[in-house]
């Protein structure tokens, strides 16, 4: 579980979200859905298998319907007085495992369609919530996971790129099939993350070896200098050596 799902599970359920709920599971999961959930032999994922998902309000739907009826099973397992309007015909061991089938139903779908937008219930505790420090872990960890999912969609992008140039014919599935030549040809020129990384690599071993040339040549510049100087000097002394002192006067 999640941060954000974790803070979330922990805050209190808020009155106006419990107000709006249906008197039963099966009013809230509706008819269909309500019978898949409580046969004898139940398995989660060939139900959300035969379960219309094909968009998001869909799953958003489903997801709203089936958090709606594990409330309500919950709080039915905990209501003492048994004359209450929440009451029902369906006794307490049944009435728990409904709720641990919803609630396997609910982790596939958070599991699978992690991008899916929040909840009624999840709205209505962050809205409706009072305490100070459950909301800023859940504003913080909420920005975290949004920050986390970007830059794993990032990284599949740039790993998606560099399969599509190291293979252009992987990218036949994502791209139009009228694609005109030029953008065949440009993407056929398109390096790979290795070819960019080598040859990062040797225009950084070309600039060594011309900044070790051009200090061999500073060398040798100055080797020359310094024998040229040390020439002059002996030169100079040579020079010198030939001329007579003059005479001392008496």
């Amino acid at each position: 579980m999640s941060i954000n799902a974790q803070v979330l599970t922990e805050m209190e359920i808020p009155e106006n979200y419990l107000d709006s709920l249906p008197k039963n599971g099966r009013a809230s999961l509706g008819d269909s859905t309500y019978r898949s959930i409580t046969v004898e032999f139940f398995d989660p994922n060939q139900f959300l298998a035969t379960t219309d998902l094909s968009s998001e309000h869909k799953i958003l739907d489903l997801k709203n319907r089936i958090e709606a009826s594990i409330v309500i099973w919950k709080r039915k397992m905990h209501q003492k007085d048994g004359k209450s309007a929440w009451s029902s015909a369906v006794s307490y061991e049944k009435r728990e495992l409904f709720e641990e089938r919803a609630e396997t139903i609910l982790r596939i779908l958070k599991h699978q369609y992690p991008g899916i937008p929040q909840s009624s219930l999840d709205i209505s505790k962050i809205q409706y919530n009072r305490d100070v420090g459950q909301a800023l872990l859940e504003s913080y960890s909420r920005i975290l996971e949004s920050l986390a999912f970007t830059v794993l969609s990032r990284i599949g992008d740039v790993l998606y790129a560099d399969s599509v140039a190291r293979n252009p014919s992987q990218a036949t599935s994502k791209s139009p099939a009228n694609q005109s030549s030029g953008n065949d040809n440009e993407k056929s020129n398109l390096m790979t993350l290795s070819d960019l990384l080598t040859w990062s690599g040797d225009l950084l071993d070309n600039d060594f070896e011309d900044s070790k040339d051009c200090k061999d040549d500073l060398s040798k510049d100055m080797d020359e200098k310094n024998l040229n100087v040390a020439t002059s000097k002996v030169s100079y002394v040579e020079s010198l050596g030939g001329v007579r002192s003059p005479k001392e006067r008496h």
